[in-house]
């Protein structure tokens, strides 16, 4: 085993089947480097790993549906969710992947099969955001270079972009091919920079800024693509891994590979190291093979990590630039989170004080002595309905805020977003005709009803002629119905038989419209399911096939053998008769 020169980033972790190791690559070659040997959960798969940023703790995670934090010298600092609590934080989900963010070992996050992206605050030991949007398994997330921007990928193909100031979705864009996204990096300088793969091999380097991929490598492997990283050196440089058993490299200002380098089995994983010069690729085979990137990428040595029947699923190497703190005496949350300089908040404080939102948020309800919930209908009309809600301000200090839990999921940072889900229109339609509010319906039947139904406004051109006469309708109905001594049915029937017409040409195309999208949309589903099912069993078939090449050409070997002893039995024996003779 060759020694790695930089002993600051000498220690790499791996995981394959249900256990993580750590290798400790600047030691000697005569010493065993696997330094640390654990499996967080016995039996269960382990799909991602990463170090902090002290370079003390590793962080893990798989198909127990938890992510596991262990000290490198093996003393295990708890899970997230914790486990045996009744926090409502507890998931039932695989996870797929895990990242830190880039400034701070306080904030990971994690996606699997649940379709949602979970932050969580380990200082917290809780989840603190839900990022939403994706409708299948989520297969990787991470971090841009500024913590502004989290990405992440689904087996539909889906690439998402999610503003963690806000957590909406910033943008949502789709593989041109429309393959099933495995894996992806973002750039290590360059804000808005990111690449995927996938199953149909195709890699796609894409510029967040716009809706298409700036460099494309259509069907570049032959297999899946398993690994994709851009060097942290110099994000022009990609390198990318897959079941063909070849390792490519790609300058992004050329359209073709600058390298292509096979080896003996399919690759499974792929890392670079933090000075952009090492490269480490994980097999199906239980190994890892390691390249010097300067020039032609060679291999330099290969390390059994694991056995022949266990793929290297994650790769991780640790920091270049960590942050340093003692590790003597050294406390499990110091080393996690870092010493007190570290200790910035990257997202906005999801339960800041009240005080500052008094008055811009003055449409607020349920107000509690020591918590306060918002309603979102009533955010929306803070502008016509606070005038009246004033006297429910009772001041004094509020110390948390918390969003009404009406839905599973439960975001401390909900109300801060300046976006909120469209709602159905037809609880909207429901509202505009049973409403019993007389201010409501004054101000329903002033504008709704115009813009909704304008034939109807059209029967009644009274304020329009009237010149002085400023009346909105309902005020309009009431003085003619007095002056006229007629009932006020009589009155505004006309308006009523005109508002009903509209009212069921309305809800039919409403109908309408719901019926095509949502048969549009479960046939794309199935279309997209099916398809998804078809590369699958590609891959399978795929990752059977390289099983049996390898077996047949282990047999065929022994079966050349074979033939030469035979040869040379036949050609003593024909020695031997000889001289009987």
């Amino acid at each position: 085993m060759m020694s790695f020169a930089d002993p600051s980033m000498a220690l790499l972790s791996s995981t394959g089947g249900d256990t993580v190791k750590l290798f400790n690559l600047s030691m000697e070659s005569d010493r065993d480097p696997c330094t640390l040997t654990y499996s967080p959960s016995p039996g269960s798969h382990v799909n991602s790993v990463k170090w902090n940023h002290t370079n003390l703790v590793v962080a893990s995670a798989g198909d127990d549906k938890k992510i596991s934090l262990w000290h490198k010298n093996g003393q295990s600092l708890g899970t997230v969710p914790i486990a045996g609590t009744e926090s409502g934080d507890n998931i039932n989900e695989t996870i797929s992947s895990i990242s830190f963010s880039n400034k701070s070992s306080r904030y990971i996050c994690s996606g699997g099969s649940g379709q949602v992206v979970r932050i969580w605050d380990l200082q917290r030991k809780r989840c603190i955001k839900w990022l939403k949007g994706h409708t299948d398994t989520i297969t990787g997330a991470m971090y841009n270079c500024k913590d502004e921007h989290l990405a992440s990928i689904s087996l539909r193909g889906d690439l998402i972009l999610h503003n963690l100031a806000s957590g909406a979705r910033a943008t949502e864009l789709k593989d041109p091919n429309e393959q099933v996204l495995r894996v992806l990096d973002y750039s290590r300088v360059s804000r808005h920079l990111l690449v995927t793969a996938g199953d149909d091999g195709s890699i796609h380097l894409w510029d967040t800024t716009g809706r298409n991929p700036k460099v494309s490598w259509s069907k570049q492997h032959s297999a899946p693509t398993t690994g994709v990283c851009f060097s942290p050196s110099n994000d022009k440089i990609i390198a990318t891994v897959g079941l063909d058993k070849k390792l490519y490299t790609f300058d992004s200002g050329s359209r073709r590979p600058t390298f292509c380098i096979p080896y003996e089995a399919p690759f499974s994983s792929l890392a670079f190291r933090d000075d952009g010069w090492i490269l480490a690729a994980g097999t199906n085979n239980g190994r890892v093979v390691f390249y010097d990137v300067r020039g032609k990428p060679q291999p330099i040595t290969a390390l059994r990590a694991y056995s022949n029947s266990e793929a290297v699923t994650s790769l991780c190497w640790q920091r270049s630039k960590p942050n340093i703190v003692s590790e003597i005496n050294c406390s499990a949350e110091t080393a996690l989170l870092g010493g007190a300089g570290e200790d910035s908040i990257l997202m906005p404080d999801p339960l800041p004080s009240v005080t500052s939102l008094v008055g811009a948020v003055p449409g607020t309800r349920n107000l509690g002595r020591s918590s306060l919930s918002i309603d979102a209908p009533s955010v929306l009309s803070a502008a016509e309905d606070t005038p009246h809600r004033n006297h429910l301000w009772t001041g004094g200090t509020l110390s948390r805020l918390h969003a009404p839990r009406t839905t599973d999921f439960k975001d401390d940072m909900e109300v801060f977003s300046p976006l909120v889900d469209v709602q159905p229109i037809t609880p909207s339609v429901d509202k505009l005709w049973d409403g019993h509010d007389e201010g409501k319906k004054d101000t329903l039947e002033r504008k709704p009803a115009s813009l909704l139904f304008p034939s109807s406004m059209r029967r009644f051109p009274f304020a329009e002629q009237g010149g002085s006469n400023s009346h909105p309708i309902f005020d309009w109905k009431s003085s003619s119905t007095s002056k006229q001594g007629g009932t006020p049915q009589s009155q505004t029937g006309p308006l009523q038989s005109d508002l009903q017409r509209g009212t069921s040409s309305f809800e039919l195309q409403l109908v309408q419209r719901t019926v095509e999208e949502t048969l549009a949309s479960v046939q794309k589903s199935i279309h997209d399911d099916t398809r998804n099912v078809h590369i699958e069993l590609l891959r399978q078939f795929h990752i059977q096939e390289m099983e049996i090449s390898s077996f047949m050409n282990s047999v065929l070997e022994k079966l050349a053998e074979v033939m030469k002893e035979v040869q040379s039995l036949r050609k003593e024996n024909q020695e031997l008769r000889q001289k009987l003779l």
